[in-house]
């Protein structure tokens, strides 16, 4: 494949990652505004993508991974993330989880990477961490319009419960080194092995009131976008123009969410969310790999190279 080709298909499919992970803010916070519970949603979730992936379960299941980890592994992305972003979209809006499930995940990711791996993060990717802090504190103790002040504390709080189990999840597949067909394979079908017996019996639905256009859509675009096609292709973006590259692109993904959520969701973002969304998208990009100017790097030393496997890599994945 010619190389300008191979360049040009990387940054398609690092923009489609854009799309697909800013509209998912969105859709999300339009189903828990509509008539399904958030744990009919989770459940669409996992039963759409267990279906899409069971084709490819055999060849590409992690028999080589014990399997305490691969359930282990499994909570991350999965039952335990969809419920706090989902139950954190109630209570603030779509710009709120843009910036602090976004904002959060490189924070936690490198706390973890430390303690778990040992990785010691640099000094550029401090600053970027304490750039995001300033972000998210803006956004945190900026009055809402769109929500009552007393309530979008406890979303803003579900959105970092979010941002910890997945990035738990990506420091994970860094140390026992899962591939991505394996943990798409795996992810859906583990949850629904023990979400689909307890969601059946015990937790409330309203699937049978719910019109079946917001059905399709939220089990269609949870079960097939992020988890499927998001996955897909962030890896063509990794391989086709680098996990720095495809970091940058993604760092704006609170920006877009918070723009589509204009026409679609009526939520209007004041100064302090821009001001918060700012601060996000360059600290992100900081923390990235990302540097002001070649000047700084002879000061500093080189850049290390973003990893697959970190935040830098493999973040943001809804």
């Amino acid at each position: 494949m010619p190389s300008s080709y191979r360049h040009s298909v990387g940054w398609c499919a690092a923009f489609g990652v854009l799309l697909i992970w800013s509209a998912w803010v969105v859709i999300s916070r339009l189903g828990v505004q509509q008539t399904l519970t958030i744990y009919d949603m989770t459940a669409l979730r996992i039963l759409v993508a267990s279906l899409a992936v069971l084709p490819l379960a055999i060849r590409h299941w992690p028999t080589a991974l014990a399997p305490w980890k691969v359930g282990l592994l499994s909570l991350g992305p999965g039952v335990p993330y969809a419920l706090f972003a989902f139950a954190g979209m109630q209570y603030a809006p779509a710009s709120h989880a843009g910036i602090m499930m976004n904002g959060a995940l490189p924070i936690f990711a490198a706390v973890l990477g430390w303690a778990w791996l040992h990785d010691r993060p640099g000094l550029w990717k401090c600053l970027g961490m304490a750039v995001i802090l300033s972000g998210c504190a803006v956004i945190a103790f900026s009055p809402d319009p769109h929500q009552d002040a007393e309530s979008a504390w406890i979303g803003d709080l579900l959105f970092l419960g979010a941002a910890l189990t997945f990035s738990g999840y990506l420091t994970a597949t860094k140390r026992w080194g899962v591939a991505p067909l394996q943990a798409m394979v795996s992810i859906p079908i583990v949850n629904l092995a023990w979400f689909g017996p307890v969601y059946l019996l015990f937790l409330p639905k309203s699937v049978a009131a719910a019109p079946i256009c917001e059905i399709l859509l939220q089990g269609l675009y949870q079960g097939l976008g992020p988890g499927i096609f998001g996955v897909l292709c962030f890896t063509t973006a990794v391989r086709s123009i680098g996990p720095m590259s495809t970091a940058a692109v993604l760092t704006g993904v609170p920006a877009l969410a918070a723009v589509v959520a204009i026409p679609t969701l009526g939520e209007w973002p004041d100064a302090p969310i821009w001001g918060g969304i700012a601060l996000d998208t360059c600290g992100i990009l900081l923390a990235a790999g990302w540097r002001p100017a070649w000047r700084l790097r002879r000061v500093v030393g080189p850049a290390a190279p973003a990893d697959l496997a970190t935040p830098s890599g493999a973040g943001r994945l809804p």
